[in-house]
């Protein structure tokens, strides 16, 4: 097998284990849960109430540059988000011109319970392939950041 072939067969067996990890995540977060109103959300809704509480406040202009999306699709979802009462606009109190889009206190509660439900899936991952995998798994994802960290800032 060539080193092309084999880069490629990799690489199709990360994109697979990436979805089969997605799969897992959203079985166990709708399994037998109360869900909230976060998981109703879209996967591209709850991505970006993910980001704001994980960053806090942001302009609609950041927030294009984060999730690399358009600013017409990033204000659409924001606009339906603050009419489900998740997401709050105030005035940037170090520049009134402007809006500073911020999850909602009343959702912070689910939010953190997700992201404990959503590092609980990683943990039932690392007991089942054993920690020696997970070690090597963390230091792969390190390495990943360390050459893209510069690439993705907004």
């Amino acid at each position: 097998m060539s080193e092309q072939d084999e880069k490629l067969e990799l690489a199709w067996e990360i994109t697979m284990t990436e979805g089969l990890l997605r799969r897992i995540r959203f079985r166990q977060m709708f399994a037998g849960a109360e869900t909230g109103c976060i998981l109703k959300l879209t996967p591209q809704q709850c991505y970006m109430v993910m980001v704001l509480h994980e960053r806090g406040s942001m302009t609609v202009r950041q927030l294009t540059q984060v999730l690399y999306v358009n600013p017409p699709a990033a204000s659409t979802m924001v606009d339906r988000l603050v009419e489900l009462g998740i997401l709050t606009r105030e005035e940037n109190p170090e520049d009134r011109r402007e809006v500073l889009v911020r999850v909602s206190p009343h959702h912070e509660a689910e939010l953190q319970g997700i992201k404990r439900q959503f590092l609980q899936t990683v943990l039932d991952v690392f007991d089942k392939i054993g920690i020696e995998h997970a070690r090597m798994w963390g230091a792969v994802c390190k390495r990943i950041q360390e050459v893209y960290v510069e690439d993705l800032k907004p």
